[in-house]
């Protein structure tokens, strides 16, 4: 019965009591042990940050709120302008009450040309400044997506690198212990013309 390719792979580096294997055999195969211990272990870390990133995310939809302000100045009649291929509406001067009685202006989005002493709805953020509205749910994904998988993609190439570096390591001390066997070989061989 004939092993395929990923049987053979796998039998190199199981330990099996074969006194043909050579040391720098059995540290390669521990050395793929520990690339595959620390590849399990990398995609857990991955995922930890992809849902730590996710979880940020939503807090950051949730931390701000809405408030009904007063429209200070007129708006423009075009407000919405593109920018970077995503629509964004101009800022005009408003003024709105917090919950402790203050009142306070500042610049928010508002609709196309909202007069003056009309209220509108603004999103202010933790701190209190207005912005375009909460954070979106697709960005909050696609944020802990994007940074999961390149923490993936970073350590398992850093490993792999690793373990690259090892198989050169061991692959020039095989070549030296051949060299070194084929010149002893050579030396124990007396030459018939003598």
């Amino acid at each position: 019965m004939r092993s395929g390719p990923v049987t053979m792979r796998v039998r190199r580096y199981l330990p099996d009591g074969n006194p043909l294997r050579r040391g720098t055999d059995r540290v390669e195969s521990v050395a793929v042990l520990a690339f595959l211990i620390f590849a399990v272990l990398s995609l857990g870390a991955a995922f930890a940050v992809g849902a730590a990133v996710y979880r940020a995310g939503l807090a950051e939809e949730h931390s701000g709120r809405w408030v009904t302000a007063t429209v200070t100045r007129d708006a423009p009649a075009a407000t919405w302008v593109a920018v970077e291929g995503t629509a964004a509406r101009l800022r005009t001067g408003v003024a709105w009450t917090t919950a402790d009685g203050r009142t306070v202006t500042g610049q928010a989005p508002v609709p196309s040309a909202a007069k003056a002493g009309s209220p509108v709805r603004i999103w202010l953020d933790r701190e209190g400044r207005p912005g375009d509205g909460p954070r979106s749910r697709i960005d909050t994904v696609a944020d802990g997506v994007a940074s999961g998988t390149a923490t993936a993609a970073l350590s398992l190439t850093a490993l792999l690198a690793c373990l690259a570096l090892v198989r050169r390591r061991l692959d020039h001390r095989r070549y030296a212990a051949w060299d070194a066997g084929w010149l002893a070989m050579n030396r124990r061989r007396k030459p018939k013309d003598a």
